[in-house]
This record gives C-alpha cells, structure tokens and sequence, in this order.
C-alpha cells in the first residue's frame, strides 16, 4: 500500500481466505467455501489497490479508542466473525463495504 505496510485487516482476510480454502480441499464439493474465499480474496485486492483514506481513518481512530477502553478483545472477535461470515450470509461487494462492516462493529462498541 503506497510503500507503508498493509494494515492487519489485509491479512485477516487473507486467513480467512485460507480457512476456506482448506475446507475446500477436505471437501471439493463446498462451493460455498469455494465463493467465500473468492470474495475475501477480492476484498483484499481492493484494499490494496484503493486507498479509501477517509474509512481507514475513521476505524482507526475507533480502534485506537478501543484499544485504550479495553475493548480492543471484543471487536477482535467480533471481526473475525464478521470474516467468517464473508461468502456465506455476508457478501460486501469491495474493500469500502468491507471496512464499512467494521466500522460497524467498532461503533457498537463505544
């Protein structure tokens, strides 16, 4: 991203991503994990690729709050679940819908 380092929700996805991908191999017919690691995959790329600077501060600046309120845990599961649920009932058609997801989650939690 522009020369600085991604930033840890990149590779978040990208396990996710890696999840399905295993249960894929244990079982070929499961296309839904086939369509779930797509799009997490396609979000990743997206962040990459698009800055969505305005977002990006706005959840950082949550999670700094969260990280001082000691709520850093709570959204952390929260968001992993979010992950999970990529591909499978939740479908974020990009990276700003994405973070949009996760913006949610951390304002619920202020």
């Amino acid at each position: 991203m522009n020369g600085h380092p991604e930033p840890p929700e990149i590779e978040e996805l990208e396990r996710a991503a890696a999840a399905h991908l295993r249960r894929l191999d244990a079982d070929p017919e499961n296309s839904a994990s086939a369509s779930a690691a797509q799009r997490l995959d396609a979000i990743a790329d997206d962040l990459r690729r698009n800055p969505h600077t305005a977002i990006w501060t706005e959840l950082n600046a949550l999670t700094n709050w969260l990280a001082e309120s000691d709520a850093i845990s709570d959204y952390a599961d929260l968001a992993a679940a979010y992950r999970s649920r990529i591909g499978v009932t939740e479908h974020p058609p990009d990276g700003a819908a994405y973070l949009f997801g996760l913006l949610a989650i951390a304002r619920s939690l202020v």
